[in-house]
């Protein structure tokens, strides 16, 4: 074949595989999940065309022109194809199964009907937060947070706080992307909480610490007020336990007195009695 006519052909084969979207979508997934992969366009087979699934340069199922299908060795039992609409099914997707991915229509040219670039991502480990308070009084308070990770990543921020609000001080260093590809935030959040946060594109982890429960510890004194207004109530309360026990008391000792004139009086009334007894006898012994 002459060499003119050759690059010819092989210019046409390029642009028959041009055919489709271009864009490639990223997708992340994180690692033991299932991955669902969906067509862009509409998938019609003719005679002699069939529709694949490739990842990277290799065939992982093929859907021919009559309906059946063929998966390839390695992706039997992991792969399913919805005919409906032919979207792809991955099952438990590990860190191999990072790559890329497309489905087109193979005939008479190749028609790409959806490409993907997929990320395979082990779940965030999690992240702890730390203090070092460096200054705290009853108005004020200063301290530091840390946040550090499992595996080995901190950062750290200070924040400067009164009873009514808090700011993040300028320095420190406030985030980071980790070697893995997680970041790692520290940050102020509803006015008295630091979140520290462990972030990729399939899993997070959040620790929260609560800066009153560091802050503030010693109570403000209590104006002169309201010390001199509890200490007259108290007193008055005070005088009216001592004068309804004093009462009480009195009341007692009052009773305790008639009680013993009562017996007094009868022990006397019946000596008379006897006295008088005992003279009537004596005069009726002398007759």
């Amino acid at each position: 074949m002459h060499p003119i006519i050759l690059l010819f052909v092989i210019s046409l084969l390029h642009a028959y595989e041009a055919r489709g979207s271009d864009t490639v979508t990223p997708v992340f997934v994180q690692k033991g999940k299932d991955l669902l992969l969906n067509v862009t366009a509409p998938v019609k087979l003719v005679e002699r065309s069939e529709f694949k699934w490739r990842f990277n340069d290799s065939n992982i199922i093929r859907l021919f022109d009559d309906n059946d299908t063929n998966t390839i060795g390695p992706y039997h039992g992991r792969v399913e194809i919805f005919l409906q609409n032919h979207s792809l099914l991955l099952k438990n997707v590990q860190q191999d199964d990072s790559g890329r991915y497309t489905a087109a229509v193979f005939g008479n040219e190749i028609n790409y009907v959806g490409k993907y670039s997929v990320t395979v991502q082990d779940p965030v480990s999690p992240v702890n937060g730390t203090v070092d308070l460096l200054s705290n009084s009853s108005d004020s308070c200063n301290l530091t947070v840390t946040c550090s990770t499992q595996d080995s990543h901190h950062i750290n921020s200070t924040f400067r706080c009164d009873t009514n609000t808090c700011s993040q001080e300028e320095g420190g260093e406030r985030s980071k992307v980790t070697t893995s590809g997680t970041s790692l935030r520290v940050y102020l959040s509803k006015g008295f909480s630091v979140i520290c946060s462990h972030s990729n594109q399939v899993s997070s982890d959040e620790h929260t610490t609560m800066i009153r429960d560091f802050c503030f510890s010693n109570p403000a004194p209590e104006p002169p007020g309201a010390f001199i207004a509890f200490v007259s109530v108290t007193v008055i309360k005070v005088l009216v336990i001592i004068a309804i026990t004093a009462a009480f008391v009195g009341h007692r000792i009052k009773g305790k007195h008639e009680s013993v004139d009562t017996e007094n009086t009868v022990y006397e009334n019946a000596q008379v009695k006897v006295k008088i007894v005992n003279t009537t006898s004596g005069s009726e012994s002398n007759r």
